[in-house]
């Protein structure tokens, strides 16, 4: 494919609401385990004062690229594949559409909520470093017999391409 339909955009998940509680929590648990292997080990006495520090590690190094996620959307050859970026390697693909069979494509604005509450959205994805974020856009599909919308942070490039395989689709200027 022309490599001008081509394009790949990655922001950095900005903890706010429930992402930061997740966060909270996460760490809490993995403080709470620690501090549990510690306790049990001091009452079987179980000294070994260099494991501790260790097995704090490995907990540590294992769990950190949860807490750490890049989200990303790719756009080749009328497909936007949506992947979540754990600890800058791991990837996990979310959502793979194709554009043309986007309902409706527009930038988020105030009446944007009660208009999706209108359609009957089901399920939603959240694309975007944040809820406030700049330059943010919806787009509406059906995926397994539910309508769903997916949130994500457009830049010219978005746009054109977007344009280009679904003409139909609402499109402004953005700062990006």
């Amino acid at each position: 494919m022309n490599e001008n339909n081509t394009f790949e955009f990655v922001v950095d998940e900005i903890a706010e609401g429930s992402r930061k509680a997740k966060k909270i929590l996460g760490r809490g648990i993995i403080l709470g385990v620690i501090i549990a292997f510690i306790v049990v080990c001091l009452a079987i006495k179980f000294f070994w004062g260099a494991i501790l520090p260790l097995v704090f590690l490995g907990v540590f190094m294992y769990l950190w690229k949860y807490f750490n996620v890049e989200l990303e959307y790719s756009m080749t050859s009328g497909m936007m594949t949506f992947s979540r970026i754990y600890g800058g390697n791991k990837r996990k693909k979310v959502l793979e559409l194709l554009i043309k069979d986007m309902r409706e494509i527009a930038p988020v604005t105030d009446d944007t909520m009660a208009h999706l509450n209108s359609l009957g959205v089901e399920q939603d994805y959240l694309f975007a470093s944040s809820s406030k974020a700049d330059d943010m856009y919806y787009a509406i599909f059906d995926k397994d017999g539910k309508l769903s919308v997916v949130y994500f942070e457009a830049t010219q490039k978005t746009l054109q391409i977007l344009r280009y395989y679904n003409s139909a689709t609402v499109i402004t200027q953005v700062a990006r």
